[in-house]
């Protein structure tokens, strides 16, 4: 599997202009991704990097999926219409490649969006965490016996960009978990975890509208 995600700078950053957003992506580029082999698995805003900034991630089944979906968007009415008038409401985007990083399966992300249908969580969370050079697979090692205890959805590395960079998507507003001080399980994880991955940034992403996370 490929995933991107790709970040929309709202202009104006404004409420306002996410409700344009809302309107434009359930009217015509849902149906366009329908047709054209793109599954748009959550969507959100943010304000850690600008304010109301959009948030789309996306799923193919490959980089020739990414491709086809490229090459035909252009010529599909609900696509093109939906590329201008974003290109309109975000000028400004950023767009990154994602692959998947054992232990965690695709198949996890599709029961937490199956559960949030039934259940919404509402505010998910982005930990990004640089992990040390030549350290990923005790990275993948310490997630894969912590995964059964945290409320991870997705775990992915970048394709192409830095190649120490982990995106994991949590099922929480992790922000507000706190550290509990004497607490020997959750020790026992961020030890290892800031030998492995010293710097790590939270990303609080709330779900919108149309997101299939919800």
């Amino acid at each position: 599997m490929l995933y991107t995600i790709e970040r929309f700078d709202l202009h104006p950053a404004a409420p306002s202009t996410r409700d344009h957003v809302v309107e434009v992506v359930q009217e015509s580029l849902l149906p366009a991704q329908a047709r054209l082999g793109a599954r748009l698995v959550g969507a959100f805003f943010a304000h850690e990097e600008w304010y109301d900034q959009v948030l789309h991630v996306t799923e193919f089944d490959d980089f020739a999926a990414y491709g086809a979906y490229r090459r035909d968007a252009p010529s599909d009415p609900d696509a093109a219409r939906a590329a201008a008038r974003m290109a309109e409401l975000a000028p400004g985007r950023q767009l990154d490649f994602l692959e998947p990083l054992g232990p965690i399966s695709t198949g996890k992300l599709h029961e937490a969006i199956a559960a949030s249908a039934d259940e919404p969580v509402g505010v998910y969370t982005f930990a990004i965490l640089e992990v040390t050079e030549g350290r990923m697979d005790d990275f993948a090692h310490l997630l894969d016996a912590a995964q059964a205890n945290l409320p991870i959805a997705a775990c992915w590395r970048d394709v192409s960009g830095n190649p120490n960079r982990v995106t994991d998507l949590w099922r929480a507003d992790t922000g507000r978990a706190g550290y509990r001080p004497n607490d020997p399980g959750q020790e026992a994880f961020f030890g290892p975890l800031r030998e492995i991955a010293p710097k790590e940034r939270m990303m609080r992403l709330h779900a919108l509208p149309y997101s299939p996370l919800r």
